[in-house]
């Protein structure tokens, strides 16, 4: 009896030594309370209780699924597991999937392109993401792919992915609206004028993708979002009930990150 006691209680420490290296291992994690940290690894737990992780072509070690499953968290850290209701099911690929399609131009001319897709949400079917990518999240640079195809999920809970998800009891949905339509109107704009964009051009193809875009640029370049869409932050702010911008590490401040414009 008292072996196996012996026996649980290491497995304890290990797994818990397991956590605690993984949360130290990712920068945007860092500044989170003492309680935040506990709440976080708990939420990680849980989704890779409940989620299906397939990996294709990949093989995590333990600390790197608790890397991913930490990050998948950091969105529902004070929503609650519930939010991820639209999926069962995340499928790692070793690289991102290129295929071809027509795209036509603003004279009629159709044609063939390759594209690169790191990653996809299907509406009530699995995340599909590309490990190589997956490996670059984490710090402190404006882009997260797990977070982007997160939030297209968090999206998707109101329907067709649209950049209107649910919003969480006692938020007003006319303030939201207002702030995103006009935030995406003016980077339309910035962009017909040639104008180069503090943000991911690509935020500009759909309300979807800006959503998502600047969901990402919330939990990993807070300060950019902040300065650039103000009125956008404050909403993502309640939506998560987080302010991330306060989380930013000092030293990098004054090394001059945490703003700009895109590259």
């Amino acid at each position: 009896m008292r072996n196996r006691r012996a026996a649980k209680a290491q497995q304890q420490h290990a797994c818990h030594t397991l956590w605690q290296q993984a949360l130290a291992a990712v920068p945007i994690l860092q500044g989170l309370t003492t309680q935040e940290q506990t709440h976080l690894i708990a939420l990680g737990q849980q989704l890779l209780h409940r989620k299906t992780l397939t990996q294709l072509g990949v093989a995590l070690t333990p600390q790197q699924q608790a890397v991913l499953a930490l990050q998948a968290a950091l969105p529902i850290l004070h929503l609650g597991v519930a939010w991820y209701r639209g999926f069962h099911e995340i499928i790692l690929i070793p690289t991102p999937v290129t295929r071809r399609q027509e795209e036509q131009d603003e004279f009629g001319l159709v044609s063939d392109v390759l594209e690169e897709n790191a990653g996809e949400a299907w509406p009530q079917g699995p995340l599909v993401l590309a490990w190589r990518e997956l490996q670059q999240d984490g710090d402190w640079d404006g882009v997260n792919l797990l977070i982007h195809e997160l939030a297209h999920k968090l999206d998707m809970l109101g329907g067709e992915a649209d950049g209107a998800p649910p919003l969480p009891r006692g938020m007003n949905p006319t303030p939201w609206q207002q702030a995103f339509q006009a935030a995406f109107d003016a980077l339309c704009q910035q962009l017909d004028r040639g104008d180069v964009p503090a943000i991911d051009p690509y935020a500009a193809e759909h309300p979807a993708e800006f959503f998502a875009i600047c969901c990402e640029l919330f939990f990993t370049d807070p300060l950019r979002l902040r300065a650039v869409y103000p009125a956008v932050y404050q909403q993502l702010s309640q939506f998560f009930s987080q302010d991330p911008a306060q989380r930013f590490p000092p030293t990098r401040l004054l090394a001059g990150e945490g703003s700009g414009s895109f590259a």
